[in-house]
């Protein structure tokens, strides 16, 4: 740490950290547009610029190393006029589309313009008109809006490894666009979206979907890997936009893959809201009882998945499972990845597709014998009965008889609906809970989206097949009479 003044106040802060984020440490906001804490500083919008106290020319933020004794004013009438200009010569050529910009509302130029332009422009010719283009599989470029930051540029090469796009042309003619012939079909078209200060870059898939003022949003965590990248939840008349990424400096969390962010779907559609017996729909009191009489008639039951599951609910459902009297055997390990350290398939998704594979190891919910000892003996009829949460049941007990099968899900699936009874759970967006992703870190997601009246989650589920299995061995009487 070391101690710095911001205009004439004196701060102590973090000698590693850019100016511009260390000055935000101290509660002191200096604008930018090119500037991002993970990609290399490039001073190319002249936005921050501030006096530094024996330098006689302006300066930029972004390119001042933070030192002891460092003096800068942010807030004189020399650095105001000087972003003023700034903000001047950026809007001369942007149109006035803010109404039909998908960027609206949490927009860096409106953000900027607002706090450090003038409100009037001198500018009295034509605007530039470009045509939009379609550069990737999910994004176009609004060559209009476009105001030459360079930040897609180099988060492409420096993030994820790839040159799509360049700097093509000089002055007024300068363009950012496709270095190749292919469009972008990489993993981060969303986060280059994200990245855009501006409206320039946009995504198809939630092109005029909605406004962001009209989101209600939460803090949650991406159920997409096991990396377990932060992120806000975008929900509107309670079905799910798009999740945003939530910015954890100390944790080294800026960006979210495409493959977390759009995967909305299985939450608003197809989603499992009835009990199935025998692949029909029934009611909950008729599953939930069969399931009861079964488990009270049980020597030995196994619980397959739970990686997909909260750490609040994999430990819940572990208490009722050893309440019930039956030796059970739980293991959320399905697949080869989760036996292994995941692997990197790119700089933020990995090999593991589940959330909480890490949770459910420290939870205890695993097996010694693993699945395939545990698959050999489902198929040799070792256990009564198979509860399967929020997995492909038909990869995974392949040869099992169905009769034996219940199945945990959210959404009705093929699977749901040949086993011998389904039970539908809430999503993780329907709950509070935390996931533990692969470095260890238990992090905290709130609930974001309503769940239909009625629905459990499954450590309720597995709380209330606790209930019914204990009521019927201490009264087997009074709980057939009262089940009829």
């Amino acid at each position: 740490m070391v101690k710095i003044k911001i205009d004439g106040i004196e701060y102590e802060v973090d000698e590693k950290k850019n100016l511009i984020s260390a000055a935000k440490d101290a509660g002191v906001d200096i604008p930018f547009f090119c500037y991002h804490p993970k990609l290399s500083v490039v001073g190319m919008c002249r936005m921050c610029l501030i006096e530094i106290e024996g330098i006689p020319r302006l300066q930029v933020a972004c390119n001042t190393k933070v030192t002891e004794g460092l003096s800068i004013v942010t807030k004189s009438d020399r650095v105001k006029e000087a972003r003023e200009g700034t903000m001047e010569f950026l809007l001369a050529n942007h149109p006035l589309d803010c109404p039909v910009c998908d960027k609206a509302g949490e927009c860096q130029l409106q953000d900027n313009s607002f706090k450090e332009g003038k409100g009037n422009s001198r500018f009295t010719l034509e605007k530039r008109n470009i045509p939009q283009e379609e550069i990737g599989s999910n994004l176009i470029i609004n060559h209009n809006r476009c105001i030459v930051c360079y930040r897609c540029v180099r988060f492409e090469e420096e993030m994820v490894g790839e040159s799509n796009l360049g700097l093509f042309e000089r002055g007024y003619h300068s363009i950012i666009g496709l270095a190749k012939e292919e469009p972008i079909n990489h993993n981060y078209q969303g986060a280059l979206a994200d990245i855009c200060p501006v409206g320039a870059l946009l995504n198809h898939k939630t092109l005029f979907k909605s406004r962001v003022w009209w989101y209600k949003s939460e803090e949650s965590v991406c159920p997409g890997c096991s990396t377990g990248c932060k992120t806000y939840t975008n929900v509107r008349d309670n079905k799910m936009f798009r999740y945003m990424p939530r910015i954890d400096e100390e944790k080294d969390q800026y960006f979210l893959c495409d493959k977390g962010r759009f995967d909305v779907d299985w939450l608003n559609t197809n989603r499992l809201f009835s009990f199935y017996k025998d692949g029909e729909a029934s009611k909950s009191a008729t599953v939930l009882d069969e399931i009861s009489e079964k488990i009270s008639r049980s020597k030995k039951i196994a619980v397959i998945g739970g990686a997909h599951e909260s750490d609040q609910n994999l430990k819940s459902i572990k208490e009722s499972l050893s309440k019930l009297g039956v030796a059970f055997v739980t293991e959320a390990r399905v697949s080869s990845e989760q036996y292994k350290e995941p692997e990197q398939v790119d700089f933020l998704y990995t090999s593991d597709k589940r959330p909480n594979t890490k949770g459910a190891v420290d939870a205890g919910f695993v097996s010694a014998e693993g699945i395939d000892s545990i698959r050999s003996a489902a198929s040799k009829g070792e256990f009564d009965l198979v509860f399967v949460i929020k997995e492909k049941s038909s990869e995974i007990l392949a040869g099992v008889p169905s009769e034996s099968i219940v199945i945990l899900e959210t959404n009705l699936t093929e699977d749901a609906t040949k086993a011998k009874y389904s039970v539908p759970i809430k999503a993780y967006s329907e709950q509070t809970g935390s996931f533990t992703n692969k470095k260890g870190w238990s992090q905290n997601f709130n609930k974001s989206m309503e769940a239909p009246k009625g629905l459990s989650s499954s450590a309720e589920i597995f709380s209330l097949l606790e209930k019914k299995t204990l009521e019927l061995r201490s009264n087997p009487r009074e709980a057939a009479v009262g089940n009829r």
